[in-house]
């Protein structure tokens, strides 16, 4: 990382502390009109700790930060724990209410976890203990990882929420024998890891707080890949006498390591290995953390970290979670920032607007960095995950995740649910304390954020409430419907009883139709009947074209009900200057191009979403083909397109209408004995 940049980031992990204890001083995260100062109750202990469900939820957070804030280095690397030396400034009204929706949607993420985890604990603990052996209870750990630390107190934080959780419980099921342990691992560029590790040592917000020499493997100490920085345990009572342990452990249950993440694409194993040097247990339940990391890093690095956690981590225990809160805007480059003027007048307000934000973002960064590095350096430092949350989700399928266990929403979206939630207790939880009229700017502000979650796919029921901001189930058919990838001969038959049964009704109407069915069974659905079982002649024909096929399964019945395939057509490069191409910002522009085929559905199953969940199999199909494409072919100026095609008679309505609502788009209509319609859905990685 060059010295510039560093110097950027870190920055901007003190611009993020100064921010969140401005939206914090202006009163949005408290139940009441009182806007006092945090620091004026930093010595209340009992305000912090022994609060009930009712009181401020957040106090304790806003302490840590506070205390963190309080003891963190000036740019002499002197200590700066006077008030008068280290103010905090004051932010803008829409700046600390922007700032209070990151903070209210991510504690609260990271409190239903917990507390998802808490509840199946003490489930299991009854399941298995029924008769409440004090020696039998079962206890266990659960892990936050945090990426991108920075200043913040999140990790720290989630020990208190633990504590709060496993107290309330206890107290609902009258019953104290279930304990559970947590471990932080908090990862953060050098620099910033020195900054916190200052400020943990000073607060008193670790005891027996230790500072830690580089250790881990042969090959990463030689190469400084990563390193401990400081190892401890947490004080929840966050007295400045390092010696109290409120709880009577003295265990070490914090970590922070100092790593550049951007070398995870180099070697995917690295993340792993810097959290292994620690004794850190993948098999216990894992919440796996980022906010505003991601967009500062190059896409293949982005790429590889989300690949690296759906491999690593998201497998190995089904509460495992990763949540990141990222920016959801345009990449802009130079040449667009400077015809962006042009095309003003065809873009929507909202659209705009997050074309300036980005462009704020880029301005931000590159602020004092073009003394020593290059122009075209210092204008990729801004990498959103995508423009919208189809565009956030389909990149996360492209590394790896399944579509089912995906859920991604605006800021605003996520920031009302929460909202609606806290306020059952706090009544006036993120209303207004301060003067404010910027309503309709807020709304636009928050659009410009994603929050993003995703978890193992066996666990989308117990997880399913740490997304209350999800406008529709997870996966509409996941309970009954079974979607996989043929397999064997018996099922090619199958295949061909299904294809040719539900177009019946249509032949004598239609002879088209009846010449279109036959002529598929005939070729690539035809039953191989010399093959001997061990494989699917269908699936050979598929994958031979560089696609696949998948069957559907009604898991009550066994029945097969649905079939679909996809196939890949010629690879197509777009150049600047050409028609046909994409909006991008670079010179080329790849396209990988898919059809769908041989969509059917049973009659008798129709409206259970197995249409849909079809749809879905073939597009993180081609994502996933895609982006394997392009780590292996494409040159770093070469970005991606995945274009998917349909083509399916007009007379077909249902098969019409499933593809218009899932995304794609009428090209064009010719005749060839029926009315055929042309469907393509794109997706830019």
């Amino acid at each position: 990382m060059s010295p510039s940049i560093a110097k950027s980031i870190s920055k901007t992990a003190i611009d993020s502390l100064q921010a969140k204890l401005s939206a914090a001083d202006s009163g949005w995260l408290k139940s009441d009109g009182n806007n006092d100062d945090v620091e004026n109750h930093e010595n209340d202990v009992s305000s912090n700790n022994d609060q009930d469900d009712d009181g401020n939820i957040l106090d304790g957070y806003i302490h840590l930060l506070e205390k963190i804030h309080k003891c963190i280095d000036d740019n002499n690397g002197q200590q700066t724990d006077n008030t008068t030396n280290r103010r905090r400034r004051r932010q803008t009204p829409l700046v600390n209410a922007g700032y209070a929706a990151r903070m209210a949607v991510m504690t609260y993420l990271v409190e239903e976890w917990i507390d998802s985890v808490v509840v199946s604990s003490l489930r299991r603990q009854i399941t298995n203990n029924p008769e409440g052996d004090d020696d039998a209870a079962a206890g266990g750990s659960i892990n936050i990882v945090v990426l991108g630390c920075g200043l913040d107190a999140l990790g720290l934080w989630s020990k208190h929420a633990l504590e709060k959780s496993l107290k309330r419980h206890h107290q609902e099921n009258d019953d104290d024998g279930t304990s559970l342990r947590l471990n932080v691992y908090e990862i953060d560029a050098h620099d910033n890891c020195v900054l916190k590790q200052h400020a943990l040592e000073r607060s008193g917000i670790l005891n027996e707080c230790r500072t830690m020499k580089k250790r881990g493997d042969e090959d990463a100490v030689k190469n400084s890949l990563f390193g401990i920085i400081t190892e401890g345990s947490i004080n929840t009572m966050m007295e400045s006498n390092n010696s109290t342990i409120i709880d009577g452990d003295s265990r070490v249950d914090y970590h922070l390591l100092a790593m550049d993440l951007r070398d995870i694409c180099k070697d995917t194993s690295l993340l792993k290995r810097a959290l292994d040097s620690t004794g850190f247990d993948g098999s216990n339940p894992t919440l796996i953390l980022s906010e505003l990391l991601l967009a500062y890093m190059d896409n293949e690095s982005v790429n590889a970290i989300l690949q690296s956690i759906v491999v690593g981590y998201l497998s190995e225990n089904e509460f495992s979670m990763f949540a990141c809160l990222e920016p959801m805007l345009p990449t802009i480059s130079t040449e667009q920032q400077n015809d962006c003027l042009a095309d003003q007048k065809l873009l929507s307000v909202r659209d705009s607007y997050a074309r300036d934000y980005a462009k704020q973002f880029h301005e931000k960064l590159n602020r004092g960095t073009c003394s020593s590095g290059t122009e075209e350096e210092n204008s990729n430092m801004f990498h959103p995950l995508g423009a919208n949350e189809e565009m956030i989700t389909a990149r996360f399928i492209s590394c790896g995740y399944s579509m089912a266990n995906i859920g991604v929403a605006s800021l605003g979206m996520a920031t009302a649910k929460v909202a609606c939630t806290r306020r059952k207790k706090q009544p006036r939880f993120l209303c207004a304390k301060e003067p404010f009229d910027e309503l309709a700017a807020l709304k636009l502000n928050l659009g410009c954020y994603a929050v993003a979650c995703a978890f193992a796919s066996s666990s989308e029921n117990e997880m399913r409430g740490v997304f209350p901001w999800l406008k529709r189930p997870l996966n509409d058919s996941s309970a009954t419907i079974k979607i996989t990838p043929i397999s064997d001969a018996h099922e090619d038959m199958l295949v061909g009883e299904l294809y040719s049964r539900i177009y019946t009704h249509l032949y004598d109407e239609q002879p088209a139709i009846r010449k279109m069915i036959r002529s598929a069974l005939k070729m690539d659905l035809r039953a191989d009947s010399s093959d001997d079982g061990s494989s699917s002649a269908i699936s050979n024909r598929f994958k031979a074209k560089g696609g696949d096929f998948w069957v559907a399964y009604d898991m009550k019945s066994s029945e097969m009900v649905g079939c679909i395939g996809i196939r890949q057509r010629k690879a197509r490069e777009y150049h600047d200057g050409d028609d046909d191409r994409e909006s991008s910002s670079s010179s080329i522009l790849s396209v990988v191009e898919f059809e769908v085929q041989r969509l059917a559905v049973d009659d008798q199953h129709r409206g259970k979403g197995i249409g849909k969940s079809l749809l879905n199999a073939v597009y993180e199909y081609s994502l996933q083909h895609g982006m394997r494409t392009q780590n292996k072919e494409m040159l770093e100026s070469t970005r991606m397109s995945v274009k998917l095609w349909a083509v399916t008679p007009d007379i077909l309505v249902a098969a019409n209408r499933l593809y218009k609502s899932n995304g794609f788009r009428k090209q064009e209509s010719f005749e060839g004995g029926l009315c055929m319609n042309v469907y393509c859905k794109a997706v830019s990685l």
